[in-house]
């Protein structure tokens, strides 16, 4: 009897192990005319939040999904709760309108297990091949080329080898990222104390997180992840 409960136990902690959570950051409001609440709005008969939640529920049976909402914070839960979510937590985020990209970063792994770790900008929309990397376990972000002048974040990087995140660079940043969980616990740490660090951006704390573990690059095709403002 006593092997059984033994063996019992560790199911359960494997289990919980092959867990993963998906952070989906909502909180910010889009100043594009035509369309304010960005995971509200309509993509071919469906929601940018449900086309997100769907594409994780398809390829992941056991995962937790935490939104960190703000603008117009009230629609988004009313209309998750009418979706009947199973594994879905909201985090209100009440100080959006001061509150940077870094912040909400810092609210969702402030929430989230130590295990596996997504965390999506939540204007994007991907398919399954920009979260399920087979070949590439450990903490990475995705990228992919453009074929115009790059206005927003850009990665440099040395063969699959993070190196550097800053505006213009022309291979663009998907705005998704892997974090391990043997990386997680440094991760949080490191975010917890951007303030004392004088780290106040995402791309300086992207940054300043390659200092100390090492970050793989993916690429994908412009197909495979794009932000709203290209499909509208």
């Amino acid at each position: 009897m006593k092997t059984k409960k033994f063996i019992h136990i560790h199911k359960i902690k494997s289990e919980a192990n092959d867990k993963i959570t998906f952070i989906i950051l909502c909180a910010k409001k889009s100043n594009r005319r035509g369309y304010r609440n960005v995971p509200l709005t309509i993509i071919n008969n469906e929601t940018v939040i449900d086309k997100q939640i769907n594409t994780i529920n398809k390829n992941y049976s056991e995962s937790d999904i935490i939104i960190v909402s703000g603008f117009e914070q009230e629609k988004l839960i009313n209309h998750l709760h009418s979706k009947n979510y199973t594994n879905v937590r909201i985090a209100e985020n009440q100080n959006y309108k001061m509150s940077s990209v870094l912040d909400g970063w810092r609210m969702g792994l402030n929430l989230a297990l130590k295990q596996d770790t997504y965390i999506i900008h939540g204007d994007r929309i991907f398919d399954e091949s920009c979260i399920f990397q087979e070949e590439c376990k450990n903490t990475h972000t995705l990228i992919h080329n453009v074929d115009k002048n790059n206005y927003d974040f850009g990665i440099s990087f040395d063969g699959d080898k993070f190196l550097n995140i800053s505006y213009g660079l022309p291979n663009l940043w998907s705005e998704i990222f892997f974090i391990s969980r043997s990386d997680f616990s440094k991760v949080r740490q490191l975010i917890n104390t951007c303030l004392e660090n004088k780290v106040y951006s995402i791309d300086s704390f992207i940054n300043l997180l390659s200092t100390y573990i090492n970050i793989s690059i993916v690429q994908k095709k412009p197909k495979d992840v794009k932000p709203l403002k290209d499909l509208l």
